[in-house]
Order: structure tokens, then C-alpha cells, then sequence
């Protein structure tokens, strides 16, 4: 096995600290005093911004209105899937009753999960999945749904005679991402068959995204559509189109509902910018969960939607958001 970061194991204590360990599943102590509550984990990639946050939220709601505890964590390096492993290794040896995941890599947490089926603890996964053998259910957005929906947005602003389209996602690993490349992809060829596409990755990070974004147009010089699949990349690509004033030149298509990127889809600068319901995948895992723990079988996919923003649904959106109270969070 390889030795724990400093990262790791800093964040293992933290989240220790509020498991009670050294217990069987019948002793285990809940988080705080009252043993009558469930305690469930929200390991996640990354805490904070729109899509997450939004996640924490709805999480965080959920648990208040079953009266559960509960906690959030995440590495502190983004996207750290070694880290996001030892998180679980804490929740499952801390006798968790659930688990919400967010799995970049299957096969990483194939050993962790198992031993978690074997203390029936309810795993739920938010927008990735495993397989039906190590996990219950997932809810997140719908791959092929999701490919589909940026391909027709792709169609409905572009006007040119062939598509030059770079896909920048979190990880080229990333098997949903990859999946809804493949649909998107499907859809666009039926319209463009001599379209070119190309891939990258931005590791949620938006000067990097910025930067394959101008390293791609220098290699495609007739670069038209950038579509982005992750939520912190798409504030790069915006900057990127921004700033070398290619809202013209260039289709932008982003994703999640940030108040950033509602704004840069408001100016013009994005095209439009598809919002996946994190909200919703916070709050319905663990209502979710909760019916694992009593014993309901699930369908393992669960799809909580998309919805594709263009300038003129922009203020109703936000006003969404403020129903929610995610505004701030954006």
C-alpha cells in the first residue's frame, strides 16, 4: 500500500475527530451525543465552489430535516483520489451508517467499498458510480443525457460550414466525462460528419483550462466551439474567450450555474451554460440513503437533470438560486 500524504492523513484526523472509532457497528457512538442519530459522510473531490457547494448544501439541508449528522470532506489537493480513499478508509472504520462518494477512480475503491457492503453501510455516489456490486445507487447527471444536451447546444449556436470543437474536461479519465464526449460527439458527426474534435484536461483548475484553451487555438488555428465539462474550467475557457475577444470567432459552451458564468453568458461571452443539479444530488442522496437504510432496493441510476441556460434565462435562474439560498455559494 502506498504511505499516506501529509494531506491525507491530516484530513483523516479531522474527520476522525468527529467519528468515534474503535467500536463495533452495534457500539459505534455517533458523532455527537445522541446515539439515537444517523451519521453519514460526504467524501467528496473538492469543497466548495458552484457544483460542490451546491452539493454541500443540499447535504447539509437533508441532514437537518431528518435530524441526522453528518459531515462533508474533501482532500485539501482537489481531485486527490488517493486522499478521497483514505477518507472512506476513516468513514468505514468509524462504522458510518452512509456514505455519499464522489468516485473519479473505480478500481481505487473497489477494496474500501467491499468492506463497507460487509457493514451495511449505505453507499450512495453523487454524479460518478461504481458497479451495482459495490455500491446501491448513484445519482448525478446522466452521461449520454448530458453528451446530447451540449451537443444540441453546440447546434443551436453554431451557424459555420464545419465544426472544429475542443472538449476540455476534469480528467481524461474520468469515465462520465468520457461518456458524454462519446454522445456528444455521436450527435454533432450526424449534422457535421467531417467536424474534428479534440480532448484535453484542465484538473479544476481555470488558468489552466485558459491555458490548453490558447495552446489549442494556436494548434487548431480554425478552433470554433470549446465545450467545457468542468465547473471551475468553464471560468477559464470564459476568461480565455474574453479576453482575446473571440465571443464571435469561438461558440463557448460552459457548464454549472455560478453567478460568474451566468454573468459571462449574460454578456454574450458564453454562448449558453448547461447547470447540472447539485443541489439536488446532495439532498436526494441522503434521502436516498435513508431508504437503503430501511431496507428499499433502488434503481442504481438516478438522473437529476440538466438545464441549458442561454442569456434570456438567466434572471430567472438566479432566482432560483436565491430560493435556495445558493447565491452566495456561486
Amino acid at each position: 500500500m502506498k504511505k499516506k500524504s501529509l494531506t491525507a492523513v491530516l484530513a483523516c484526523i479531522t474527520l476522525a475527530a468527529v467519528l468515534m472509532s474503535g467500536c463495533s457497528k452495534k457500539e459505534a457512538a455517533p458523532f455527537g451525543a445522541n446515539p439515537a442519530k444517523k451519521r453519514v459522510m460526504f467524501v467528496s473531490i473538492v469543497t466548495g465552489g458552484v457544483a460542490w457547494g451546491s452539493a454541500q448544501k443540499g447535504f447539509e439541508d437533508a441532514l437537518k430535516k431528518l435530524d441526522w449528522e453528518g459531515q462533508y470532506v474533501s482532500p485539501m489537493q482537489a481531485n486527490n483520489t488517493a486522499d478521497v480513499v483514505n477518507l472512506l478508509e476513516t468513514a468505514v472504520t468509524n462504522n458510518a451508517d452512509a456514505i455519499l462518494g464522489v468516485i473519479l477512480d473505480a478500481e481505487q475503491v473497489v477494496d474500501v467499498f467491499t468492506r463497507a457492503r460487509e457493514k451495511k453501510i449505505a453507499i450512495i455516489t453523487c454524479n460518478t458510480y461504481t458497479t451495482p456490486q459495490l455500491q446501491d445507487s448513484w445519482i448525478g447527471t446522466d452521461p449520454v443525457g448530458m453528451g446530447k444536451a451540449q451537443a444540441q447546444a453546440v447546434l443551436d449556436n453554431f451557424s459555420g460550414d464545419n465544426i472544429t470543437l475542443a472538449y476540455i474536461q476534469t480528467l481524461l479519465t474520468v469515465p462520465t466525462q468520457n461518456q458524454q464526449y462519446a454522445a456528444m460527439k455521436e450527435v454533432i458527426l450526424e449534422k457535421y460528419p467531417n467536424a474534428v474534435f479534440v480532448q484535453d484536461q484542465c484538473d479544476s483548475n481555470a488558468q489552466i483550462a485558459a491555458d490548453k484553451c490558447a495552446a489549442l487555438k494556436k494548434s487548431y488555428p480554425d478552433l470554433n466551439v470549446i465545450v467545457c465539462a468542468d465547473g471551475y474550467g468553464a471560468s477559464g475557457v470564459a476568461n480565455f474567450i474574453d479576453s482575446e475577444n473571440y465571443k464571435d470567432e469561438i461558440a463557448g459552451i460552459g457548464i454549472d450555474d455560478s453567478t460568474e458564468m451566468l454573468g459571462f453568458v449574460k454578456r454574450g461571452v458564453m454562448r449558453c451554460t448547461i447547470a447540472q443539479d447539485f443541489y439536488t444530488m446532495g439532498y436526494q442522496g441522503v434521502m436516498m440513503a435513508q431508504q437503503v437504510l430501511e431496507g428499499k432496493k433502488l434503481p442504481f441510476d438516478n438522473d437529476s437533470g440538466t438545464i441549458t441556460i442561454t442569456a434570456d434565462k438567466v434572471d430567472a435562474h438566479l432566482a432560483l438560486l436565491k430560493e435556495r439560498g445558493l447565491v452566495n455559494q456561486n
